[in-house]
């Protein structure tokens, strides 16, 4: 092993003394606890990304439309345990949350001491990505975020100690990022080429067994990577349509549209993390003055400029995105994984600052207000929008919607046909038993797509039931369908207003069709 490797002391193991009340993961523990309480109490609706969770988390399968299968195939076995519930989706999302932070101390820990470790990961709070959209909605971003943390854990102790079993980690970490969000593949192709360009994680990550890394991670990613080469439209349309919307239009306008979303999430996302930082540490103390450094700080010389390195790689590849590709949309929510690691960089830079006791008091101080601040909002919403009269489906009152299927005569296990994820997602949670079929109104061939399934049910030879779904009124397509499929003129129909709604006006429209098989009455 080269002398420069062996020089490095290596950090003490974090956690050796157990966990104390006044550790940040007994605090992480807690909000988390909490979190999920809130949400399960908050309401029993669910937004867009945790309905589609609820409906293809139905089975296991290699792939599931646009997305890679992993968070699905979490979400499926915590499901088996706990139900298709609001409280089922809220476990999957708050462990994971606190595994990225942990994660992330973990890679700071490598390179930085204790103090400014923790700090370094619970300062993500203030990147816009990991605040309000992650408690809303969203599923595989939280899952990517927190697999790239491990991934730069895995990748930095390699760096400090390689071993053999530490390459099949790492590769290990790889395959299961592709499986989490496709975006990873650009996450770990600029780590390890930041990696690589510096003479020490170079040395190390080229040892002996670095060809474990890649052999781990293709067999663990070869099935789905099968599964996508014959769905090749199903993987990519919807990915494609998001990164050049068609109401963004051509040219520079185009252009001037995707170089304002890049600036916007890649510069300006750092700009609150660091505005808090210099407020709680003060410039001084970031200039490297005022004696901001302890003596041992400086375990690892080449971790600054790796970090530095790898964000560079990323923001040109986003640039090159824009400039050579045509892309005309960038969301911050895709951006976030890639830049988690801008405060760890910061204090690599500046590792000395944890032992500010003052500058550390405040940091914290500005973490806990922030996380209250966007947890308490997040809660709130449901509640400031149907004060205001605006739509918001945390307010859908879907044990009255049940209620009132069940007295219609539904059994609760026959099947569904709802004309969007929203809808066959809330119908999954309060019917655990029906299956859920999906066809979803904003798609090109959303009426095919019913009478398909009508079709497909009717063979079975037995009677059934259907339940349609609209978050809006009834549409053109919806009526040509059941003149083609002999429905009744006149079926039933619920509508449900806005809990807490001043106008009460509608927002759900329920129809519940009875419906003879082939041949039947």
């Amino acid at each position: 092993m080269p002398t420069a490797l062996s020089e490095q002391p290596a950090p003490p193991p974090c956690g050796g003394a157990g966990v104390r009340w006044t550790s940040p993961l007994t605090w992480l523990l807690a909000w988390a606890t909490a979190a999920t309480v809130a949400r399960v109490l908050l309401s029993s609706a669910v937004m867009w990304d945790q309905a589609e969770q609820l409906v293809w988390a139905q089975s296991l399968a290699w792939g599931y439309g646009p997305q890679p299968p992993l968070y699905t195939w979490l979400q499926w076995g915590v499901n088996a345990l706990l139900g298709p519930s609001v409280l089922a989706l809220a476990v999957v999302k708050h462990a994971l949350m606190v595994l990225t932070f942990v994660f992330l101390y973990a890679a700071a820990r490598q390179i930085m001491p204790r103090s400014s470790a923790w700090l370094s990961a619970l300062g993500i709070v203030w990147l816009p990505g990991m605040g309000w959209e992650v408690l809303r909605d969203l599923t595989h971003t939280v899952l990517v975020t927190c697999t790239v943390a491990a991934t730069w854990w895995l990748l930095l102790r390699q760096v400090q100690r390689p071993t053999r079993a530490g390459f099949a980690w790492l590769g290990l970490a790889m395959g299961v990022g592709v499986l989490c969000k496709y975006s990873y593949v650009l996450i770990a192709g600029a780590a390890v080429l930041a990696a690589l360009s510096l003479p020490t994680p170079r040395r190390a990550l080229l040892g002996r067994g670095w060809w474990l890394v890649p052999l781990v991670a293709a067999l663990l990613v070869a099935p789905h990577a099968q599964w996508v080469l014959a769905h090749w439209d199903d993987a990519t349309r919807s990915t494609v349509d998001k990164l050049r919307p068609p109401d963004m239009g051509v040219g520079w306008s185009a252009l001037l549209g995707g170089l304002g979303d890049f600036f916007k999430v890649f510069v300006l996302g750092a700009l609150p993390w660091a505005a808090m930082a210099a407020w709680a540490f003060g410039a001084p103390a970031w200039a490297g003055r005022a004696d901001a450094e302890a003596p041992a700080a400086h375990a690892a010389p080449w971790a600054p400029q790796l970090l530095l390195r790898y964000l560079l790689l990323i923001g040109a590849a986003l640039l090159g995105m824009v400039l050579l590709a045509g892309v005309t949309k960038l969301d911050g929510r895709w951006i976030h994984p890639m830049v988690l690691v801008l405060p760890m960089a910061a204090f690599a830079w500046r590792p000395g600052l944890g032992a500010q006791p003052r500058g550390e008091r405040r940091y914290l101080i500005a973490v806990a207000g922030m996380g209250l601040l966007v947890w308490t909002m997040s809660l709130l919403d449901p509640l400031i929008d149907a004060r205001r009269g605006r739509e918001d489906r945390h307010n859908w009152p879907v044990s009255t919607l049940e209620a009132q299927l069940r007295a219609a005569g539904y059994d609760g296990h026959s099947p569904i046909i709802a004309s969007r994820h929203i809808a066959g997602g809330l119908l999954r949670s309060r019917f655990p038993q029906a299956p859920v079929t999906v066809c979803d109104i904003e798609l090109w061939g959303a009426e095919l797509c019913v009478l398909d399934a009508v079709r497909a049910l009717r063979q079975e030879g037995t009677g059934w039931w259907m339940i349609a779904i609209e978050d809006a009124g009834p549409r053109a397509w919806w009526r040509t369908t059941t003149r083609a499929m002999d429905f009744p003129t006149q079926p039933p129909t619920v509508r449900l207003p806005f809990r807490w709604a001043r106008q009460g006006q509608p927002t759900l429209l329920v129809q519940y069709l009875p419906v003879a098989a082939k041949g039947g009455p």
